[in-house]
């Protein structure tokens, strides 16, 4: 044997811990819906809670089929529209596995620049990913003129979405530089 032989770190693409982590952040998620801790934006019919906190936490350390798990626990019991939050939170959960694996492999050497990273991966995620799939799943699903045009209602929703966006982001940041670095790594 040479002592150049590269040894893989690879994870399996799906394991038991991987699928509980993902279970649990879900469920969290599930249960705050299930609750109906809510706070409605006003000028919208939609509503928004605190589950964003569990849902990219959870689906980024348990990766895109992790993420899957995660938005369907984070949008199966949206009241009256589950079609549309299933949409945004599976998409946003794959979103989230697959950049932040990237991000946390690059800066795993530097905690303030994976933490900087972290932060605009989840405003990125509210603003890419998730409003606007969430506003195409209320248009396609749940067809109501009262939503006006697509980027008029994208419009509402994104401006209605900054509270939360910015609250999630920073207690989300503030979370993942309180781990240790065992808990923060991706488990996929």
């Amino acid at each position: 044997m040479s002592d150049n032989k590269v040894e893989s770190t690879r994870q399996p693409v799906l394991s038991a811990r991987q699928v509980g982590v993902a279970a649990a952040f879900g469920g969290a998620a599930l249960a705050l819906v299930l609750a109906g801790i809510t706070i409605p934006i006003p000028g919208t019919p939609v509503v928004t809670d605190p589950r964003e906190i569990f849902t990219t936490i959870g689906a980024s350390l348990t990766g895109p089929i992790g993420g899957i798990v995660v938005g369907l626990l984070a949008g199966i019991a949206e009241p009256g529209i589950p079609l549309a939050s299933i949409l945004a939170h599976v998409v946003g959960g794959v979103f989230n596995g697959l950049v932040y694996k990237n991000f946390s492999w690059r800066f795993k050497d530097n905690k303030v620049m994976s933490l900087a990273a972290w932060a605009v991966q989840v405003f990125a995620y509210y603003v890419v990913v998730v409003v606007p799939l969430f506003v195409v799943g209320l248009m396609l699903f749940y067809p109501d003129p009262e939503y006006g045009g697509f980027f008029g209602f994208l419009g509402a929703l994104e401006a209605g979405a900054m509270p939360e966006a910015i609250l999630t982001t920073v207690v989300t940041t503030i979370i993942m530089a309180a781990l240790p670095e065992r808990y923060r790594r991706p488990l996929w």
